[in-house]
């Protein structure tokens, strides 16, 4: 034979060989858990690498809301205050995060939540709305009120002459109430103090926060605990939150980051019953999700998964702000807020709330189609492909019958600053194709690969036995393994005329 021949044979070989392995391997390997052990290494070169690390992305909408009647409430003319939703206010919100370590079971990163924040005038309520007046509660003297009652209860008697020159309601642009909320007294406080003079909402909701998570990564740790925290900032119990410890167990208060997630990515192979909780870091805690259903999203099947609860009852140590106790669906937040603020988060406009609004307030609409805060996870990935984060921030007023009656007005109110929905933005077209083959395809390809490798085992095989006899063809091939077929002979049979029958036929 011929050298190259000889080659082709060889290849032929390899190729079968190659082949037959190949069968063998996906005898005992499952596709999906192949491709999801390759995922949870977290390597540098994941085409889903470049979207998680400008993360988060998406738009932050605000609500805030405009008392039309202060007048008639401080006359005592009207009993409720009669609110007018102003929003959405929207941001461009795009994050950064910056890899610092990274091994083969662990990646520690520093989280950069705004890195960019725009303001978008063409998908807001109106481009000039940062313009618009409007008139809102004085919430630094309303605020003030509720922590003193608490803490110094005796001042009482003096803070109407320490809020002298201030009115109990704040007529002022939206940008002021969003940006530059101060007041005098504050800023003289902030000079002898430690106490911060600006408290509008997203001036100090946007400041960007020391966010420094350990997590785990790579199979050896197991797929089902892929980004599971270990440390956020070097420490297992939330900074803020630490104080907390000395008087509950963290173990039954959410404050122990150990096994949560950062919202970012989740383990594959997700359940309904496998528990998911993340780092709500705006509320110094660690939030449950609790599955609600299967839901249909730009042709991907996901699961839906609640932030909150309706009437959820908040952990005992978190059920209480200064004093005050908070109503189901509600939350202390106060530890991480300015000032360390009387505060509470709820669902907006107090949706699954146990607080009856309406004996105080006309104008809210609670509903969950607009105020229930969800996250939709591709559970095969491990992946949100959308989420809409919404949270009202309130001060829980105490009885203010010891104040001025000005102040007295609002005792046991809740009273909300603002409302806000982080609404995540559509992942990147090749992020959502391969989620869709991973789920679609992958899922489904083993069985057909499997007959592929047999077919180009055999074919190879046949192959070099081809280039072997001379290259023949699979005719010649089929001639030399089953040998030439014999000449075809017919049978006849003859039958012999008797005589008398010859004779008759001749005359």
């Amino acid at each position: 034979m011929k050298f190259v021949q000889w080659v082709k044979i060889v290849l032929c070989v390899i190729l079968a060989a190659l082949n037959i392995i190949l069968f063998v391997v996906s005898c005992g390997v499952d596709y999906p858990i192949l491709v999801a052990r390759e995922h949870v290494r977290f390597r540098q070169e994941m085409p889903t690498m470049d979207s998680w690390i400008n993360s988060p992305f998406g738009k932050l909408k605000n609500y805030v809301f405009n008392v039309t009647n202060a007048e008639e409430f401080q006359s005592g003319r009207d009993t409720k205050l009669k609110v007018q939703e102003i929003g959405p206010i929207v941001y461009k919100i795009v994050g950064f995060n910056d890899i610092l370590e990274r091994n083969a079971t662990n990646v520690k990163y520093r989280k950069h939540r705004y890195r960019v924040v725009e303001f978008l005038p063409e998908e807001s309520v109106a481009p000039d709305v940062l313009n618009w007046t409007i008139t809102s509660t004085n919430n630094v003297m309303l605020g003030a009120a509720s922590k003193l009652k608490h803490t110094l209860p005796l001042l009482a008697i003096g803070f109407d002459t320490m809020f002298t020159m201030e009115s109990i309601f704040v007529t002022d642009s939206v940008y002021y109430f969003l940006w530059e909320f101060t007041r005098p007294l504050l800023k003289h406080l902030s000079k002898v103090s430690d106490i911060k003079p600006n408290v509008a909402v997203l001036h100090n909701a946007l400041k960007e926060k020391e966010e420094v998570y350990t997590v785990n990564i790579g199979p050896e740790r197991g797929i089902k605990n892929f980004f599971r925290i270990e440390t956020l900032n070097d420490e297992v119990i939330i900074r803020e939150q630490r104080p907390h410890t000395r008087r509950y167990d963290s173990d039954s208060c959410p404050f122990n980051v150990t096994g949560a997630l950062d919202n970012s990515l989740f383990p594959p192979f997700v359940r309904p019953e496998t528990p998911l909780d993340i780092v709500a870091i705006e509320s110094c805690r660690v939030l449950p999700l609790t599955y609600q259903r299967k839901q249909r999203y730009n042709g991907l099947d996901t699961f839906r998964y609640t932030l909150l609860q309706a009437n959820q009852k908040p952990p005992q140590c978190l059920d209480t702000s200064y004093g005050i106790k908070l109503h189901d669906g509600m939350f202390d937040v106060s530890q991480c807020v300015i000032n360390d603020a009387p505060s509470a988060f709820s669902m907006p406009h107090f949706f699954g709330s146990s607080y009856n609004w309406s004996e105080h307030y006309e104008g809210y609409t609670p509903n969950a189609d607009d105020h229930e805060p969800y996250i939709l996870l591709e559970p095969v990935t491990g992946i949100p492909v959308t989420e809409k984060y919404r949270f009202q921030s309130n001060i829980p007023i105490p009885d203010l019958r010891t104040f001025s009656p000005r102040l007295n007005r609002f005792s046991n109110m809740m009273i909300p600053s603002f409302w806000y929905e982080f609404e995540m933005g559509q992942l990147p077209g090749f992020v959502t194709a391969l989620m869709w083959i991973n789920v679609n395809i992958v899922a489904h390809m083993q069985p057909y690969c499997m007959g592929l490798y047999l077919l180009l085992a055999l074919w190879s095989v046949l192959k070099a036995i081809r280039v072997a006899c001379g290259d023949i063809g699979y005719a010649g091939l089929r001639k030399a393994c089953c040998g030439e077929m014999g000449t075809t002979t017919a049978l006849e049979t003859n039958f012999q005329a008797n005589a008398s029958s010859f004779d008759v036929a001749v005359k």
